[in-house]
């Protein structure tokens, strides 16, 4: 019983971490004031947006980012939110699948954990940008596969992130508790 419960307990313990992390991503993507200081230094990591794929890791804040409109801002706040909910849930099921991980496992459940929510933010980021822009047939099939593949690389550059968190909540496996001489049987019972 005891095991079963630390098990539990590790597992919502390493859900909750990576969901952390990858909120505060988000969060500090939503800051105007770093976004403006990153795009100031790394120039070329705007050139795809310039084509339509969605930049970085959706930001989440409260108001609209220059002149965006509310709509905008509204599926960027909900992008956010389906990557940190996919993370978590990416993350959930590795621990419910391997619960004896090793560490590599588990930083490598934590990176993918953000890969896999950046790139399905990606594909809806993708999807909004087709329906913004009122694009054709083809546009409604590469925004979103793009937005999907530079989210993937967006998650793989920053997922060392969560992985170390990951690495962090992950624990030893508890030792077997020490048997007494009194306990131990030498033959078979009745014998």
């Amino acid at each position: 019983m005891r095991t079963t419960m630390d098990a539990l307990r590790a597992r919502t313990d390493a859900t909750a971490v990576v969901a952390c992390v990858c909120l505060v991503l988000v969060l500090a993507h939503g800051s105007a004031t770093l976004l403006t200081a990153f795009t100031a230094r790394a120039g070329l990591s705007v050139v795809p947006s310039a084509l339509g794929v969605p930049f970085a890791l959706p930001g989440l804040r409260a108001t609209p980012l220059g002149a965006t409109d509310w709509a905008w801002q509204l599926c960027e706040d909900f992008a956010a939110l389906l990557l940190v909910a996919v993370a978590a849930a990416r993350m959930r099921r590795h621990l419910r699948v391997r619960p004896d991980a090793g560490k590599g496992r588990r930083l490598l459940a934590g990176w993918t954990a953000l890969i896999a929510g950046t790139a399905v933010a990606g594909v809806w980021r993708g999807m909004v940008a087709a329906r913004m822009v009122e694009a054709g047939p083809w546009g409604w099939l590469l925004l979103p596969l793009t937005g999907a593949l530079f989210g993937a690389l967006w998650g793989l550059a920053l997922g060392w992130l969560p992985g170390a968190a990951a690495l962090a909540t992950s624990r030893a496996p508890r030792a077997a508790a020490p048997v007494s001489p009194a306990d131990r049987t030498t033959g078979p019972p009745g014998g």
